[in-house]
Parts: C-alpha cells; structure tokens; sequence
C-alpha cells in the first residue's frame, strides 16, 4: 500500500513538475534566455550595466522579444518599444501580478502589503486611484522643491572645493521633498544625519531587492541558516512609523487643524466613508509604504545620474547653466525657478530624459495575461505568462536608440521623432506612473538650483569616470559617486 502511495506522489509531482517546466508552444520559437545568463546576473560581482551587457543585451538588441524560465515559470521579455506601449495599452489583458499567488519572499510581500494601487486589478485600482488622482493631478508649487533643494546647497557650500557623496544627499532630499508635497509631513532627513526613517528605509530595501538569492529563491527564507529575522524587526518597526503617520494625520482631520489636503488625510477620509471606495487601515498603510518607495527613491536615483552626466560632459553642464540663467534673467542670488521660467529651458528636458533613458531605474516591470493574446507582431502570448517590460534593454536597444551608450540629450530635440516616441521610462496607458509630473518637475527645479550655486567635475583617475558604478542588484542607483563641487563666482 505504501509503495503504492508513493508511486502515485511521485507521479502526481513529475506531472505537476512537468507541467511548470513545459514551455507553451505559442511562444517555443522565441529565442530564449540561457538559464547561465541569470546565473551571471544574480551573482556576478559587475556592475548592473555590465551584468546586462553580458547576459542579456545581445538577445534584446537583436530579438526585441525573448523567452526565458523563471520562478514564475515560462516568462516572455519585452525590450521592443512599439510592442511594450501596445501592450501597457490592455491593462485589461496585461495585468498586475497578484504576488499572493507565486513564490515570492515573504518579507517582501510584508513590506508592499496585499492590496495598494501599484499591484491592484480593475475596480479594486479604480477604488484606490480615484482617492489618489486629485493630490497627483495639481499644479506643483516650485518654492516647496526649492526649499529643500536649498538644504542640499547648504550642506554643499560647507564642502565646495571638495568633493561630496552625492546620492546620500539627494535621497535625502528627495525623501523630504515628498514628505512635504505629497504627505505634509517634514521628515527632515538632509538636516537630521540620524533620521531614523531614512536609514530604516534603506536597510530594508537593501535587503529586500539587493539580495538576489532571496529574490530568485524566496524559499531560502525558511531554512534556517538563512532566515532574515532582523529584517522582519525592522518592517515592523517601519509599520509603526506609517502607523504613526497615520494616527497624527486622523487626530489633525478631527480636530480641523490639518493645514492642507494631503495624500493620507486623503486617505482617512476614505476610510471613514461608508461607501464603495472605503479604504481599509491596512490598504492605507500599503499604499502609504509604497508611495515612499516610488516617490523618492526612484527619483534620487535619476537626478544623482544626472548630475554625474552633467559632471562627466563639462560642456553639456555648461550649456545647461547658461539656459537657466538666461530664463532667470541672470540673478544676482539663488533663486527657485518658477513653473513658466522653466518652460524657457528646453534643454532640461533634454537632458533629464536622457539620463533616465540611459540610466534607468526600473529595470523590469512585470505582468500576467489575464487572456491569451496576439501582439500585432503575430506573437501569441498564453494566459496565465509572466510578461516583463524589460525597460532597461528597450532604453538601450539601438534599433530604438541609436549609439545607446552614448550621453546625447539631442536625440530628444525633435519631439516627433522615433526616439521621443520610443522613451518611455514611466511606461504609457492608463497605468503608466501617476508621479511622473511631480517627478520630473523635482528634477528640474532642483539641477537648475544647484547649477546656479555649484560647478561639478569628476577626475579622468576615478573609476565612475569612463564607466558610471551602479549597484548590482536591485533598484538601479549609483554606488559610491563622489563629485567634485565648486562654488560659481
């Protein structure tokens, strides 16, 4: 009997096994990923754009579309900007992945929570979104980004002459910057070196999405050598922070002393609606963690490789200063530029949109058919595929982008051309980032405050010089950058 049982489990987990591993005829004939080249990619010591270049590049520059297996099973890669803008147009068919349903780290599934609106489907995003669009779609006031880029330049001005670590204090910016904006709040991490927000928040995203092996193998949670129990302290010590957040902003709503619409206010509202867009306390608390995230960290990461840019193409820095200034009509001091002087930089705009096409910070955005569909291409992707957007080979595809290693804001001067049409670091459709106005209008206050105070240079003996260091895993960010800042005269 008992060997009988065990024929039939065996049998029964060689078919389920079988199964998972059987790739889907409608995509057999795509070119696939070797399975080495993940391999390289989680534990190769290179820089991200290396690793890239190694493993997967030449496939994406030559395919636009492959195949790979992945512990979501048979995937489908995207690197083809006319495919991935036709597919972010059915977010009814390409959908968020429900991360409940595969095997993914705990920890992580701690800290993005069950349902906010970055992973939510349908109704359940519309319900969300509907309380969010109204703090996104406002006209931002420049004097807020101004006043915290002014934070930076004070902590600068006490270095100039020298050289400084540039993301630490941009992340720091950025992270106060949307504390006041979005959630009313002053973190004040630039001035307070020991805020506790700040340095809670990168031990957990370091080891939440910089530690591959948990990302490939989230299993390796549970045994025991390799257990993160310190990790699982920290998110609840992060929770209780939000918690906080929260407590305080429902206690100022009570009390009509809250000075402004902000996005948690917004949020405690909703929750204490009886209607069909209630918010519950833990969908508040998620959406509150992922707004950080995505609201911060991938801005800090795009404005410190600008300024490394900016640093390493002298000329590109100094005809960028002499557009602001002009636009600010040659002040005497610093000033924060108004939304209207702005528009009379284009080549901001030129040059922040290169910076995020050739330093990207997403570097694959995933998503589930929720039917089988036919791109225009012919390809048949099966429901139930794991489809990844893999923006950082779109961005470098030099059929999208000619010479892409190349820094050359110009290929944005045409806005119809194939290159403006093919950048799409925010994605596009109705899911595409709700923050992308709001971030892009920090990036522009902010590199015009600091060129009108700061030069930056970058010596040809250090190692960022030829080739920009960028961490290996996880979010995309410069590692180690140092530049050298001199005050203007």
């Amino acid at each position: 009997m008992l060997q009988y049982l065990a024929t039939v489990l065996i049998a029964y987990a060689s078919y389920k096994i079988y199964n998972w591993t059987r790739c889907p005829d409608e995509i057999k004939h795509l070119p696939a990923l070797p399975m080495m080249a993940f391999f390289h990619f989680a534990f190769s010591k290179d820089s991200l754009p290396e690793k890239m270049k190694k493993a997967f590049q030449p496939m994406f520059d030559e395919y636009g579309v492959v195949r790979a297996f992945t512990h979501f099973g048979w995937s489908v890669f995207i690197a083809d900007p006319k495919l991935c803008k036709e597919a972010c147009a059915k977010p009814e068919i390409f959908i968020k992945t429900d991360f409940t349903k595969i095997p993914v780290s705990e920890h992580l599934m701690k800290f993005f929570g069950g349902s906010q609106v970055l992973s939510n489907n349908g109704s359940e995003w519309k319900r969300h979104r509907k309380v969010i669009n109204p703090i996104f779609n406002q006209t931002w006031n420049t004097e807020l980004f101004g006043e915290c880029a002014k934070d930076v330049i004070a902590e600068w001005e006490k270095q100039a002459g020298g050289e400084v670590k540039v993301h630490d204090t941009i992340q720091r910016m950025t992270l106060d910057v949307f504390g006041r904006a979005i959630f009313d709040i002053n973190f004040n991490a630039v001035k307070d070196k020991a805020s506790r927000l700040y340095h809670l928040y990168n031990d957990i995203t370091q080891q939440c999405f910089g530690q591959a092996l948990y990302l490939i193998a989230p299993f390796m949670e549970h045994v025991p050598y390799f257990r993160r129990p310190n990790l699982g302290k920290q998110l609840d010590e992060y929770h209780g922070f939000v918690e906080e957040m929260m407590a305080q902003k429902k206690k100022q709503l009570h009390e009509g002393s809250a000075k402004s619409k902000d996005l948690i206010t917004a949020f405690i509202e909703s929750n204490e609606k009886e209607d069909e867009f209630k918010l519950t306390n833990d969908e508040i608390r998620d959406n509150i963690t992922i707004f950080i995230l995505a609201g911060h960290d991938t801005t800090s990461n795009t404005l410190a490789s600008t300024l490394y840019y900016l640093a390493r193409y002298p000329e590109i820095q100094d005809k960028l200063r002499k557009e602001v200034l002009e636009a600010l009509d040659h002040p005497t001091e610093l000033v924060t530029p108004t939304v209207d002087q702005l528009k009379h930089v284009p080549y901001m705009d030129l040059v922040t949109k290169e910076s995020m096409r050739i330093m990207t910070t997403a570097v694959n955005l995933q998503r589930d058919t929720a039917q089988t569909y036919t791109l225009s291409n012919g390809l048949t992707i099966p429901k139930g595929t794991a489809v990844f957007f893999h923006l950082w080979g779109l961005h470098k595809n030099p059929t999208a982008f000619p010479n892409p290693e190349e820094f050359n804001p110009d290929r944005f001067s045409d806005l119809h051309n194939e290159e403006s049409r093919n950048w799409q670091p925010f994605l596009t459709g109705p899911r595409s980032c709700i923050g992308m106005t709001f971030s892009l209008m920090e990036q522009r206050v902010t590199i015009a405050m600091l060129l009108q105070k700061f030069e930056f240079s970058i010596g040809k003996e250090d190692p960022n010089y030829e080739n920009l260091n960028i961490s290996p895993s996880g979010l995309v960010h410069p590692k180690d950058l140092a530049l050298t800042i001199k005050l203007r005269a």
